[in-house]
């Protein structure tokens, strides 16, 4: 069963997730933002991590910044999910190599486990 690690500040649209992917058969933790997140990342490596990118404490480019710089996690998988599907904040998450960006509200679950999927195969969407 692949970990995935939902990254969100929105608690209920973490859970929803979370149980919606349980559902598929992965094993699921989430982080209400990226300082948590990072802290989850070094104690249980997920097998892939969905990135919401704005959140109070560690938004998403800079946990994905933090999280590059470590060697062990420069090829973790990371597919972005977040509320805009362009601007700065996705630009800047795309040239820190994540797999895929999809937008919340647009991504019905089978396109979210079919970026899980490919990530963790390696493929970019």
């Amino acid at each position: 069963m692949p970990k995935v690690l939902i990254v969100d500040d929105n608690a209920d649209h973490s859970q929803s997730l979370a149980k919606l992917l349980q559902a598929f058969g992965h094993t699921v933790a989430t982080a209400p933002n990226g300082r948590d997140a990072l802290m989850q990342l070094l104690a249980n490596q997920p097998d892939v991590v969905l990135l919401d990118l704005f959140m109070p404490e560690m938004d998403g480019p800079t946990f994905l910044e933090v999280v590059r710089s470590y060697l062990r996690l420069q090829t973790l998988p990371i597919v972005v999910l977040s509320g805009i599907e362009d601007g700065p904040f996705v630009q800047r998450a795309k040239a820190l190599n994540v797999h895929c960006a999809l937008a919340k509200g647009k991504a019905t679950i089978e396109d979210i486990e079919n970026a899980i999927n490919d990530a963790l195969r390696g493929q970019h969407c």
